[in-house]
């Protein structure tokens, strides 16, 4: 019995025919919306669709997706826009105003069922922090390594530099000086600064200048002496490394402040404006193109036709009078002027063209491209602008909305900056002998210990009278109490109000001037005294 073998061209030939047939009876979906050939499940993952042919970004990590040259050019187009444009200038003032205004304060605020001890105890106990906290915060030459603001200002600095840098680096250097009660600095380093050293490039364990372990936790930051992009350099560069955390202590000994962290494995921040840089410039030029147009359409300029029949010199400019001015000083120079009067050549002839400013739709196109620039920076157009022209309702409601943005700001503050360098000052008071904290060695009594609050600048109100009832409201109906309620309406802790008050009613009460508040129960009248019996 005869064997028949096919070629492998003949079997290659029978796959390829089955195949055809079998996508041949399999139905294919086909796009929708214009674009023909075959669809994906999900709209957004089509190739197909016309709207979406071009737009294939690539899939990278985060060291490819914020590498250290398009950080810089974001870092760099970040500060021009804060020095330069309008609108980027307004969101970050608006930002250091509303989320540090004078400074967050700090109230301890101690666990005293963790630590053992009483409220009072407690008490006593927080006041003595705080006092031992102002003594640093207050004093310039105590917390700054420059020796030129005090911990408020740093605060408002180091938000600004994060915000528009990306992150900022705080060193806590130990340095005596004279006078000085603690020797813990904080040393602030912009993040130009933070590089791999010699311009390497990056490698397992470094990506722009920070050096992390196989969990991903930063162990070192490499320091530039300098700044690599600066030209008039008299001095090689070199490069520092600083440990995050002391080796015999554990101390905290450089603090990362980033402006957002948006995805896991991300080392570095990129500034607050990146998303807006392009519709912040556009709208920046349009502005200033349409504010150009308005001053050349304010200029009102009269132009002196010559012909052959005319003679200059029977009618001087001067004959029109001392207010007019011959703006053409020379052949040929011929420019706009308030007033002016412009003296043209024989045979040449001015073209006006009308530019009919001011534009009726500026500020509406203005207005929406603001919104959606707000919109991107969480910060409402009313809110941005500082221009409240609506209802009651709309303007509370875009004043709320900011604030959550400035909570959450100030909130990120104080957990980055705030708390951990206080925790520092704790630690050297302990160390000094300032004061007494027992067991403080253990990590679960030292955090008891530096438990505090951060208050900020009061929010504020468009109508205080409703705000104070709201208030008084919610505390009545137990959803709210009047240390929150303070701190809102005022930024100063219950406490230190109330002791103020209570000292208040009594040098009232001293001088006989103290009258109940309305609806309050009037106090009894003091019994008279009875006389001697002498």
């Amino acid at each position: 019995m005869g064997l028949f073998r096919k070629s492998p061209e003949e079997l290659l030939m029978r796959e390829a025919l089955r195949l055809a047939r079998a996508t041949a009876e399999t139905p294919r979906p086909t796009a929708q919306g214009g674009g023909g050939g075959a669809e994906t499940r999900w709209r957004g993952a089509s190739r197909v669709l016309r709207s979406m042919a071009s737009w294939v970004p690539g899939l990278g990590s985060p060291r490819r997706d914020l590498n250290s040259g398009e950080r810089s050019m974001l870092v760099a187009r970040s500060r021009d826009a804060m020095r330069n444009h309008l609108v980027a200038r307004a969101a970050i003032m608006r930002l250091r105003t509303n989320v540090v205004g004078t400074g967050l304060v700090c109230r301890a605020q101690v666990d005293h069922e963790a630590l053992g001890i009483d409220e009072k105890a407690a008490e006593r106990l927080n006041a003595q922090l705080d006092r031992l906290w102002s003594l640093y915060a207050d004093d310039p030459r105590e917390c700054d390594a420059e020796a030129s603001l005090n911990h408020y200002q740093l605060q408002a600095l180091v938000l600004v530099s994060a915000m528009v840098g990306g992150d900022v680096f705080i060193a806590t250097p130990d340095a005596e000086r004279e006078g000085c009660l603690y020797s813990t600095r904080l040393q602030l380093i912009e993040t130009d600064r933070v590089s791999n050293p010699g311009s390497m490039l990056d490698s397992e364990w470094l990506v722009d200048g920070v050096e992390f372990d196989t969990l991903g936790a930063p162990v070192a930051y490499h320091v530039c002496t300098g700044y690599a992009n600066e030209l008039n350099r008299r001095t090689p560069l070199s490069w520092q490394r600083l440990p995050v955390f002391g080796a015999t202590t554990g101390r905290r000994r450089v603090l990362h402040v980033m402006a957002d962290k948006e995805r896991p494995g991300q080392k570095r921040g990129a500034p607050y404006l990146s998303p807006v840089l392009e519709p912040l410039q556009k709208l920046e030029r349009y502005s200033s193109a349409e504010l150009m147009a308005a001053v050349i359409s304010a200029m009102f300029t009269v132009f002196i036709k010559k012909n052959s029949e005319f003679d200059a010199g029977n009618l001087p400019l001067s004959a029109l009078g001392d207010e007019y001015t011959d703006v053409a000083s020379e052949p040929g120079d011929l420019q706009l002027g308030e007033g002016a009067v412009v003296d043209l050549g024989r045979g040449e002839e001015p073209v006006i063209a009308n530019p009919a400013r001011p534009n009726a739709q500026f500020d509406p196109f203005f207005m929406a491209v603001v919104k959606e620039i707000g919109a991107a920076l969480e910060l409402p157009a009313d809110e941005l602008l500082l221009h409240y022209n609506s209802s009651y309702s709309a303007a509370r409601a875009a004043m709320l909305q900011a604030w959550r943005f400035y909570s959450l700001r100030r909130w990120w503050l104080a957990c980055d900056f705030c708390q951990p360098s206080r925790e520092l000052i704790i630690d050297e008071a302990v160390a000094r002998g300032l004061i007494n904290l027992p067991g403080y060695a253990d990590p679960a009594r030292r955090k008891a210990y530096c438990q505090a609050i951060w208050i900020g600048p009061a929010r504020g109100a468009i109508d205080e009278l409703k705000e104070a009832n709201a208030a008084g409201k919610r505390i009545e109906i137990g959803v709210s109490n009047e240390t929150l309620e303070t701190a809102a309406m005022t930024g100063e802790p219950w406490q230190q109000v109330y002791r103020q008050r209570l000292r208040e009613v009594d040098q009232r009460r001293a001088a006989g001037l103290y009258s109940p508040p309305k609806g309050a129960t009037p106090e009894p009248a003091a019994a008279p005294q009875q006389p001697d019996e002498e």
